[in-house]
């Protein structure tokens, strides 16, 4: 591991650190405000936008990644797309809403318009945020969205503490992704000139991000399809447990995001070798370690301090998730590590298996176990993905990777 990519990947982790420790404070914050059941419901709500948000995006953000990492003249082109991409989300999305509401199929339980307006901000601030994030890494701006999401969450959290009314909050809550949106654009447009006249070969692309889209959907699932079988077999309060101990579990995955996010241009240009990605996956497992044993020595007792008294269960759930915690930082960085290398099948047949473990074990041991019960199949499920994963690392081949600007997706 060179020096300089140690010096980046500090940096980024001090920078995402901050994001990680924003985003905790105002977790604490909701939690207590809104108490077990209000909470529960409030995040179960922010994880159906984000799951349409995924589906919106079609993962054109990995392909917009991989291609704009191989030719950094392709920035305008990126961008001018991204707009007119996200006004036709926005556009579709108006349809599917005024269609769900005016039938009744959605009942919401605020005012319909209010939902929309939610909805909407979201979804597609989400998309835009998400999109010129990729972009910023392409031309390793790594700082840049995570400072921009730290400054949002502060902010938030200040409301919190003013006790604004619900609509106000979250009317603020929900489009702060799309202010950082337009504030990561805003900087690559002063900061990178955009080159005039380049174009987008998109059957380039949507090969890539359609693969791609396959495989984060699979990821997506074993990531958090737990959470809709346990709003479906338990109840109010034990639904907001679990989604907080598996939010306190997967703060554990940014640190190895961060290296998979600093490694992926050097991969895609054949600077980082494979003993390198082996010498990052041993660090995120020995810093798993020790943040393991600070929560382990908070224990019940400091979470329901942090967290409010009806959150009781979440440290004994979180036992529970501590080996798939150890999963995923190893798995972040080799999901990285194949999709650099234009390998993305191997992410999507983990994933299967990943998903396969998660389905099969949430139906069968939700309904005695409960809250317990999906916790332990969780970490069965990283555990089988990242297993696969390694499997294929081991036995790929060790060529070296064709320069990415020999793929990127350009036309005159």
């Amino acid at each position: 591991m060179t020096t300089q990519l140690w010096r980046t990947i500090t940096a980024n982790a001090l920078w995402k650190a901050l994001q990680l420790g924003s985003l905790f404070l105002l977790n604490i914050a909701i939690a207590r405000v809104f108490r077990a059941a209000g909470s529960g419901d409030f995040l179960f709500l922010v994880a159906n936008f984000q799951l349409a948000a995924f589906v919106a995006s079609l993962s054109l953000e990995s392909g917009i990644q991989y291609f704009g990492t191989g030719d950094n003249g392709l920035l305008g082109a990126f961008s001018r797309f991204i707009f007119r991409y996200a006004a036709a989300a926005t556009l579709v999305l108006i349809a599917l809403l005024v269609a769900v509401l005016s039938t009744h199929v959605l009942r919401p339980a605020i005012d319909p318009l209010l939902f929309g307006i939610y909805a909407v901000g979201f979804i597609c601030g989400t998309l835009l945020f998400r999109f010129f994030s990729v972009l910023a890494y392409a031309v390793r701006a790594f700082v840049l969205p995570a400072a921009a999401e730290t400054a949002c969450n502060l902010l938030l959290i200040i409301l919190l503490a003013l006790h604004p009314s619900l609509p106000v909050f979250f009317a603020c809550f929900y489009l702060a992704p799309l202010v950082c949106g337009l504030i990561v654009y805003t900087w690559l447009r002063r900061r990178h000139p955009f080159v005039p006249g380049r174009g987008i070969d998109f059957p380039a692309l949507v090969r890539y991000a359609g693969l791609s889209f396959l495989a984060n959907l699979v990821f997506f699932g074993v990531y958090r399809v737990d959470y809709w079988f346990v709003a479906a077999g338990c109840n109010a309060t034990e639904l907001g447990n679990y989604i907080q101990a598996s939010k306190l579990a997967q703060l554990f995955i940014y640190l190895p995001q961060v290296i998979a996010m600093v490694v992926f241009p050097d991969v895609v240009q054949g600077m980082a070798d494979r003993k390198t990605v082996v010498k990052l996956m041993a660090y995120t497992v020995g810093l798993f370690a020790l943040g393991v044993g600070i929560v382990a020595l908070a224990g019940n007792r400091g979470l329901v301090w942090l967290l409010g008294s009806t959150y009781d269960l979440v440290y004994p759930a979180w036992l529970r998730l501590v080996p798939g915690i150890f999963a995923l930082g190893p798995l972040a960085i080799l999901a990285a590590y194949f999709a650099a290398r234009n390998r993305v099948s191997v992410n999507l047949y983990g994933g299967l298996v990943g998903l396969a473990v998660m389905l099969a074990g949430d139906i069968l041991f939700i309904p005695r176990y409960h809250i317990m019960g999906a916790a332990w199949v969780s970490s069965a499920s990283y555990a089988a993905y990242v297993l696969y994963e390694w499997v294929a690392f081991r036995t790929s081949r060790t060529a070296p990777i064709a320069n990415a600007s020999s793929a990127s997706p350009t036309r005159s």
